[in-house]
C-alpha cells in the first residue's frame, strides 16, 4: 500500500511547472539527493529516489526544460518489494553551472541568491527539498514532517524560507544529516498546502477529524466512568456507616431525617445521589448533609471501641 509521503510526492509531480520555478525546484533537489560521480566518462549527477514519479519530474526537467543529457537506471530491490530509480546527469559541471551552485553540495554551497527571490520560488525550493529528501508520517500515527539534508547551510536556508511562510521548524543533527522538522498538525497542514499536496491534505484532516472525534468519546467515556466510580464509592462508604450504626445502636435512633435517608440507601444501595434526592424529595445539598451526619455518627460509634 502506498504510503501517506509517496501519495503526497505523486500528487506534487503532477503540478506544471512555472518557467522561473523549474531551476529552484531542481536547485533544491540537487541539494538534498544529488551526488557527483565521477568516471572514465566524466563527472555526472546523480539523482537517487525511490519514486517513480520523482525520477520522472527530474528527468523531465533536466531533457526537457534544460536541455541536458540525461539517462534514468532502475534498480530492482527485492528485500523492500520496491525499485529505486537513478537519474543521472551526465555533464554535471555544466549542469551546476546551469543552476548556479558554486562550492561543496555537502559543506558551504547555497542556492544563488535570485533562485529564492520570488515567493513563488521560495516555494519551489521547499517543494523541490520534499521531493529530494522529506517525508510526511501518515497522520494515523503522529504528525511529523521532515526534510533530511546533507548540508548545515542548506538546513538553514530551508528553516529561514519555512519562516517567511510564519512555518516555524527546527533542526537536529542525525548522523551524518541534518533534520529540518515539523511535528505540529496545523503547521504540516500549511506546508503540505504551500507545496500544492491538497488532496494529501484533505486526507489528513479527515483523520484528524476522526481521531479528534475519537478523543472526544474516550474523554466522555472516561469522565462517566469517573462518575459511576465516584458514586459506588461514596454509595459503599455510606451503605458502611449505616451498618456501624444498626450495629450499634440501631437505625431507629436516628432522627426523622437521617433515618429516612438511610432507609433510602439501604433499599436503592447502588443509587445515584440525585436518584436518591427525587425518591426522598429532598435537595442535593440535604441529602449531602444528612449522609455527612450518618458518617460523622458512625465515626464517633467506630472510636468508642478503641482502647
Amino acid at each position: 500500500m502506498e504510503s501517506f509521503s509517496a501519495a503526497a510526492k505523486n500528487e506534487i509531480c503532477q503540478l506544471p511547472l512555472d518557467d522561473c520555478c523549474v531551476m529552484a525546484e531542481l536547485c533544491a533537489i540537487t541539494f538534498v539527493c544529488g551526488n557527483l560521480s565521477i568516471s572514465s566518462s566524466g563527472v555526472r549527477m546523480c539523482y537517487n529516489t525511490e519514486s517513480k514519479a520523482v525520477a520522472k519530474r527530474i528527468f523531465d526537467t533536466l531533457g526537457r526544460v534544460l536541455k541536458l543529457d540525461a539517462e534514468v537506471i532502475v534498480k530492482e530491490n527485492t528485500l523492500k518489494k520496491k525499485n529505486t530509480y537513478t537519474v543521472a546527469a551526465k555533464d554535471a559541471p555544466l549542469l551546476l553551472r546551469t543552476l548556479g551552485i558554486e562550492g561543496n553540495l555537502l559543506t558551504d554551497a547555497r542556492p544563488p541568491a535570485y533562485l529564492v527571490e520570488k515567493e513563488c520560488c521560495k516555494t519551489a525550493m521547499l517543494r523541490g527539498a520534499f521531493l529530494g529528501g522529506g517525508t510526511v508520517s501518515s497522520p494515523k500515527k503522529n504528525y511529523h514532517f521532515e526534510f533530511v539534508v546533507n548540508s548545515e547551510s542548506f538546513a538553514r536556508l530551508l528553516r529561514k524560507l519555512l519562516e517567511y511562510f510564519e512555518i516555524m521548524a527546527k533542526i537536529i543533527r542525525r548522523k551524518n544529516n541534518y533534520v529540518v522538522y515539523l511535528n505540529e498538525g496545523d503547521s504540516i497542514v500549511s506546508l503540505l498546502a504551500l507545496i500544492g499536496a491538497h488532496t494529501s491534505i484533505l486526507n489528513m484532516e479527515n483523520v484528524r477529524v476522526l481521531k479528534e472525534m475519537r478523543n472526544n468519546v474516550n474523554r466522555a467515556v472516561n469522565c462517566e466512568t469517573a462518575n459511576i466510580n465516584k458514586t459506588v464509592n461514596a454509595a459503599f462508604a455510606q451503605l458502611a456507616s449505616i451498618r456501624i450504626i444498626e450495629r450499634k445502636i440501631g437505625i431507629e435512633k436516628l432522627s426523622d431525617s437521617l433515618r429516612r435517608a438511610a432507609v433510602l440507601r439501604l433499599e436503592n444501595p447502588e443509587a445515584s445521589l440525585r436518584e436518591l434526592c427525587e425518591l426522598g424529595d429532598s435537595t442535593k445539598s440535604g441529602m449531602n448533609h444528612r449522609f455527612r451526619k450518618i458518617n460523622q455518627i458512625a465515626e464517633s460509634l467506630s472510636k468508642e471501641d478503641l482502647p
